[in-house]
């Protein structure tokens, strides 16, 4: 299903462009220009691209309520994580867990988006796009006149209950901080099997490791299962640098 554009103006501020992987996990990345290099799979192409750029974004497929809310509170807590990096016994490997899980799903639904869901009996209010919007954007639900709940308003419900679910699964799994001694890691566009989140050219969190140094050849290695997790691009400071077996 296509995205659902917002009135003239975008009055309630929503927003349109949402970032499955954040534009402040992105930014880890920059070169001396600002921008991160990314390698397009389809075309085999590299580009350079700021953290805003469209690629790494959703068109409006999760509601303000989970964008502003807890995926907010989500961003905020792992963003504490990877600026002022903790010692093992001191790491909020829950955070970054929940992180794990957000990146993980939203980039599943930007991949697979869903159509509104008709609920059968009932029937939706008469509400302006004015006011529907308004309500949006105060973390409000609604049902349309025809009975349909708008798609992101699902998607935004199943974010979150799959994050829930599955960090019963996560919930005694640490994170290792992962150094490289020489070259760069890379980053997938997403994780979706493969529990590892790089966090900047230099360093990268791995689920149930020790915090350890890496050798060149073993970087190559983990630069390969990030390639082989990409679906649509990967990207780095400098790819160059990016060893890859």
């Amino acid at each position: 299903m296509t995205f659902e554009k917002v009135s003239k103006g975008n009055p309630e501020q929503l927003v349109m462009d949402q970032h499955f992987h954040t534009a402040h996990s992105i930014a880890k990345f920059y070169n001396n220009q600002d921008k991160v290099q990314v390698k397009i799979l389809s075309s085999g192409e590299v580009v350079l691209r700021d953290k805003r750029a469209k690629i790494f974004c959703a068109k409006r497929n999760w509601d303000e309520r989970a964008e502003r809310g807890y995926m907010t509170n989500i961003e905020h807590a792992y963003h504490n994580e990877i600026d002022s990096i903790q010692t093992f016994t001191k790491r909020n490997h829950t955070a970054i867990s929940e992180y794990f899980l957000l990146w993980k799903f939203r980039h599943e639904y930007h991949l697979n988006r869903i159509d509104d869901e008709k609920l059968n009996v009932i029937t939706g209010s008469e509400l302006s796009k004015d006011q529907q919007e308004r309500l949006e954007k105060n973390a409000i639900g609604y049902i349309k006149e025809d009975g349909y709940v708008p798609a992101r308003q699902m998607t935004g419900l199943r974010i979150q209950m799959s994050i829930m679910q599955l960090m019963h699964e996560l919930e005694n799994v640490q994170w290792g901080l992962l150094q490289a001694t020489k070259g760069h890691f890379l980053s997938a566009d997403s994780y979706q099997n493969l529990r590892l989140i790089p966090i900047s050219p230099k360093y990268a969190f791995a689920a149930d490791y020790q915090d350890q140094f890496v050798s060149y050849k073993e970087l190559a290695q983990i630069n390969k299962q990030s390639v082989d997790s990409a679906v649509e691009f990967y990207f780095g400071k400098d790819l160059t640098k990016c060893p890859i077996v």
